[in-house]
């Protein structure tokens, strides 16, 4: 156990490093975050603020600075020196990792607060810029070291003496209140920026699942050509053929049409390769298996098929309507003594194609078929392989167009089963 918590709190530092090595403040907050912060704080407390970088550069505009300040700052030269006096206060903060309050060089009390994530400096929120008559004499005073062009207290009294007045004490604790909120503030930002950073590794690490799935969906298929191929489709075709043939020589015309349907049937579901076909021609095979269905069930079995006139050019995914006739024939029609009708139509609905596929079969429910045909499920039956091509088609349906694609089926004792299917009418094949 000590052994998994110890993996676990690397895993962690390795991600903090991974974070911290990529980013500075502006990455943690942002620009116009920080300057939030300090527009917030700024109206809060009357003090003006602004953000150095760890190198003691500004990163944000200047939030709430006095007309004297900013006076002062209109002249190149005086604004490198305040600069520098932030750099002061920033570096003295960054090496004791504590708050620093000194006076600026115009005699203006400031603040440098570290912003120290996970032991790590980024840089400083500098603010102040208030008269203080009461602070310690051991106070650091930047004029003793840092010299204006000209004494502004004096030149610009009238600004000077705008300023706020503020005690000492007071401003320390703003001073500490404030160290406090951005310090948590840089913690959620941190945890945040980690949480993402996971994110997107899971994100990468699904996108790596994805490419193999469809890898592997790939091969599945090549399996199947292979498969396909080994069971020699024109040898089939040769020996129906042949056995054709031989109906006519013994006069038996049903055999010879069942055979030549049967032979037309397996031609195109063993040989078609395309992802979609035409309407027309996906409904020719239907018909084919209806019909072969027909001479096995004679009478107990109508059927028709029903296209509406302005879908004739459409294109359909290939094999999604044949296991629903198959089911509609096998549970439906098959199973009641009386057989009945299967009725398929096809038609737009706004932007969809729907196909109908109704019987007035039994109507059972898939819990019935469950119950009735348990029995058979164990040497396999027919049922089978059509329950597969159902849950398969539906599958292909969802993953490719979404879950309102989805096939609706209703079954009920008294008028049978519905099977509606929708696709986009106008889809990319390529997602098939």
């Amino acid at each position: 156990m000590d052994g998994f918590f110890d993996s676990k709190t690397k895993d962690l530092v390795q991600e903090e490093d991974s974070v911290f090595s990529n980013f500075d403040i502006n990455h943690l907050f942002g620009k116009e975050k920080l300057e939030d912060i300090q527009e917030k704080i700024a109206k809060a407390t009357g003090l003006a603020f602004v953000t150095v970088d760890y190198k003691g550069e500004p990163v944000t505009e200047l939030t709430s600075f006095t007309s004297f300040c900013r006076e002062i700052r209109q002249n190149e030269g005086e604004k490198r020196l305040c600069w520098s006096s932030d750099a002061f206060g920033a570096i003295q903060a960054a090496v004791t990792q504590k708050t620093s309050v000194y006076f600026c060089p115009c005699g203006l009390l400031e603040v440098a607060i570290p912003i120290i994530v996970r032991g790590h400096y980024l840089g400083g929120f500098i603010g102040g810029q208030i008269r203080c008559l009461d602070a310690p004499q051991n106070i650091c005073r930047l004029e003793t070291v840092m010299h204006h062009a000209e004494d502004y207290k004096v030149s610009k009294s009238d600004l000077f003496n705008e300023i706020l007045e503020m005690k000492y004490q007071q401003f320390v604790n703003i001073a500490d209140l404030i160290s406090m909120i951005i310090n948590q503030l840089g913690e959620k930002e941190l945890s945040r920026l980690m949480q993402k950073e996971l994110l997107n590794k899971e994100m990468d690490s699904l996108n790596e699942k994805k490419k193999r799935m469809e890898l592997e969906y790939s091969l599945k298929n090549a399996e199947l050509v292979a498969l396909q191929s080994q069971m020699n489709p024109s040898f089939l075709f040769r020996c129906l053929n042949s056995i054709s043939n031989l109906a006519v020589i013994e006069n038996a015309p049903k055999t010879n049409e069942m055979t030549t349907m049967f032979a037309e049937f397996l031609r195109y579901n063993l040989t078609n390769t395309k992802n979609s076909i035409s309407i027309p021609e996906e409904m020719e095979n239907i018909e084919r298996y209806l019909k072969i269905q027909k001479v096995r069930l004679g009478d107990r079995l109508d059927y028709s098929i029903t296209i509406a006139d302005d879908i004739h050019m459409q294109r359909i995914p290939c094999f999604i309507i044949l296991p629903f006739i198959e089911k509609a024939v096998f549970y439906g029609i098959d199973q009641k003594r009386e057989g009945g009708t299967v009725r398929l139509s096809v038609y737009y609905q706004d932007n969809d194609v729907v196909i109908c596929v109704e019987d007035n079969g039994l109507g059972l429910s898939e819990e019935k078929i469950s119950q009735k045909f348990k029995p058979y499920k164990e040497g396999g039956y027919e049922g089978d392989a059509i329950e597969t091509g159902i849950s398969n088609i539906r599958q292909r349906l969802v993953n490719s167009f979404g879950p309102k694609y989805d096939v609706v089926m209703e079954s009920s004792e008294a008028s049978g089963t519905k099977c509606l299917i929708k696709y986009p009418k106008n889809y990319d094949e390529k997602v098939l």
